[in-house]
């Protein structure tokens, strides 16, 4: 069958969908979770100007002529003026499969980075790891043959963004090491990027920018990475969360997105990075 065909007949549907839609509902789970009307509702939006921003970002895009295999894990629900629930999307990265059952055909989003952006807007939690992905590729670090930097490796330490008041302290460590130090090496290490750079605002983008300059997932999460979170958790987290609206550069972003994912709730620590991660990510979507 011509793919044309179900494509245009999903258009069609949404056209017609969203002209009846007077209130949407984002729901937890995705294929596999209860009826709709059984689920929690993360979030509702019935703005008309907040219809049409999710419309969009929710129709524009290309059809894959498939489906993605997971069931996803959000789902968007339109209303009508009655009640009467009109139909429903999953969301799968980015794309979303409007009424599978029915059409089979996924949606390939035009804008998914400003639609995961928008659900944390809308107070959803979980975009901070949902971006995570899309940003290792676009600053280049997923892990090659080597997971780990090398003790005595200056270049990788370089690469890392080490902060030069801790060069000295770990060059003989390897990542892991250093990601596994005990609570009394880690306490030792932090006086001593603190006497090296009293200003706690400064300490913590430098914190930042190792931390977003680590590959993935070994150094980022065993390695470098581990130990960056934990001398960031020593430090006062407003002022950690005060520099997000300022950082431009993209490992400190990076950095800060990192910071996020780990946090139980990513919603108010996102606020401060929307621009900085569009202007990453959106130019390569």
């Amino acid at each position: 069958m011509d793919m044309a065909e179900p494509s245009a007949a999903v258009r069609q549907w949404l056209a017609r969908a969203w002209s009846a839609a007077t209130r949407v509902a984002l729901l937890a789970g995705g294929e596999d979770a209860p009826p709709v009307a059984n689920r929690p509702v993360l979030a509702r939006v019935d703005d008309p100007v907040a219809l049409d921003r999710l419309r969009r970002l929710t129709t524009t895009g290309t059809f894959a002529g498939d489906v993605c295999r997971c069931p996803g894990d959000l789902t968007i629900a339109l209303y009508g003026e009655d009640g009467a629930l009109l139909g429903a999307a999953t969301v799968h990265g980015d794309r979303l499969s409007w009424e599978r059952g029915r059409f089979g055909d996924d949606l390939v989003l035009a804008d998914p980075v400003r639609l995961e952006l928008y659900f944390s807007e809308l107070g959803i939690r979980g975009t901070a790891r949902a971006l995570l992905g899309w940003m290792i590729s676009a600053l280049d670090l997923d892990e090659g043959e080597i997971q780990f930097r090398p003790a005595g490796d200056v270049a990788a330490m370089a690469a890392n963004r080490v902060p030069a008041a801790l060069s000295a302290q770990l060059l003989n460590l390897s990542g892991p090491a250093a990601g596994d130090a005990a609570e009394d090496t880690v306490d030792r290490l932090f006086d001593r990027l603190r006497r090296s750079v009293p200003d706690h605002a400064v300490a913590a983008r430098a914190l930042l920018g190792w931390l977003g300059s680590t590959t993935w997932p070994g150094e980022a999460l065993s390695g470098d990475g581990l130990l960056a979170r934990r001398l960031l958790a020593r430090l006062d987290p407003a002022v950690v969360v005060g520099q997000f609206p300022t950082l431009v550069e993209a490992p400190e972003v990076m950095g800060a997105l990192v910071f996020a994912a780990f946090a139980d709730d990513d919603v108010a620590l996102l606020a401060g990075l929307r621009p900085a991660i569009v202007g990453i990510l959106a130019p390569i979507r």
